[in-house]
């Protein structure tokens, strides 16, 4: 059995998204469905449910009365069909942590779109992402994502935990791609930017080496994702199971013909480097309190000083160890930057 989500873009200039999700053999008492409070990796209380703007059910072609009973919560009138959930989201968050639709990108996590049927939390997960409309959109946009792809804009995963953590890129965006101890990796940078392409996959092919070799080839990933947006002045990052969301500045970014590395450049290897370095430390090696997950209250921990603390250490670390960096470049950059 498997949940099946469909997104699509209904407004770009309004900034929503259309989620249909469809349940077969729903709770026939009353079907309960909730969405995340919070995204692992960003630890505070986001309240996504806000931004869900409409909602209505309907089973065997006949519209049934669906009821939001708390701040993340809803059950539909009991049924015994098939039954669909359409709704609309708000989707105006120029962060790592939600969701955000223009006419020049559209990204969001899951946990800001995706509702979960109580009961269904390990049933296979069937995501479609219906094709833009380029007239509403600046550019020759494509779509993506470190998801299983099942076919061209379907993908699927083994549950409602996976599905979240594999945010979703659409837009006109500069790709790049390197290999790393036989290990694909993708970047896709989307925003305006003249950067030097082949001088950051030379780097990232250092880093990434240097972090696969730290836990002795011990690889939780089949391929790696990074998605970068490059904006005037911003800054953000968040890691999932196989990739990670980045937002930087445009001075971040290494240029042609700079040769020298530049404190600007400095920090946004050691963001990469950070997030990368969470694949392993926080996604594969996490607190107890983490393993098993809920995502309608606080999840409590005593732990994150080792685990975001020594991560925010050693992501600037690794570009010395790897002689990106000088000692003195990494001191200097150090004593300016302390984690």
């Amino acid at each position: 059995m498997s949940i099946q989500y469909m997104v699509a873009i209904k407004d770009t200039h309004a900034h929503i998204f259309k989620v249909v999700l469809t349940l077969k053999n729903p709770n026939s008492l009353g079907q309960v469905f909730s969405l995340p409070n919070w995204i692992p990796g960003s630890y505070l209380i986001r309240d996504f449910a806000k931004n869900i703007i409409s909602i209505k059910a309907k089973s065997h072609h006949h519209q049934i009365p669906i009821k939001k009973f708390d701040k993340n919560h809803w059950i539909t009138y009991p049924c015994e069909n098939v039954l669909s959930i359409e709704y609309e989201v708000y989707a105006f968050d120029l962060s790592v942590r939600s969701a955000y639709l223009d006419n020049e990108r559209a990204f969001f996590n899951g946990s800001s779109l995706f509702l979960l049927p109580l009961g269904f939390e390990s049933d296979l997960c069937e995501l479609n992402i219906k094709s833009t409309n380029q007239n509403q959109t600046l550019g020759n946009w494509s779509c993506v994502t470190g998801l299983t792809t099942l076919s061209n804009m379907n993908f699927i995963v083994h549950n409602y935990q996976n599905l979240i953590d594999h945010p979703v890129e659409m837009a006109d965006f500069t790709r790049l791609e390197f290999d790393a101890r036989g290990i694909s990796h993708k970047r896709a940078i989307t925003g305006k930017h003249n950067a030097d392409i082949k001088r950051l996959a030379k780097d990232l092919v250092i880093i990434c080496t240097h972090h696969i070799d730290f836990f002795n080839g011990a690889i939780p990933f089949d391929e790696s994702l990074f998605l970068t947006l490059v904006r005037t002045n911003a800054y953000g990052e968040l890691e999932h199971k196989n990739s990670s969301s980045l937002i930087c500045s445009r001075k971040e970014m290494p240029v042609l013909n700079e040769h020298n590395i530049i404190p600007e450049y400095t920090r946004f290897l050691a963001l990469c480097s950070h997030e990368y370095f969470h694949a392993w430390w926080t996604k594969t090696i996490k607190p107890a309190s983490f393993h098993q997950l809920d995502l309608n209250t606080e999840s409590y921990t005593q732990q994150l000083w080792i685990f975001e603390g020594f991560t925010s250490y050693y992501d600037e670390l690794s570009l010395l160890r790897t002689q990106i960096l000088t000692p003195k470049q990494y001191l200097t950059f150090f004593a300016q930057n302390p984690p």
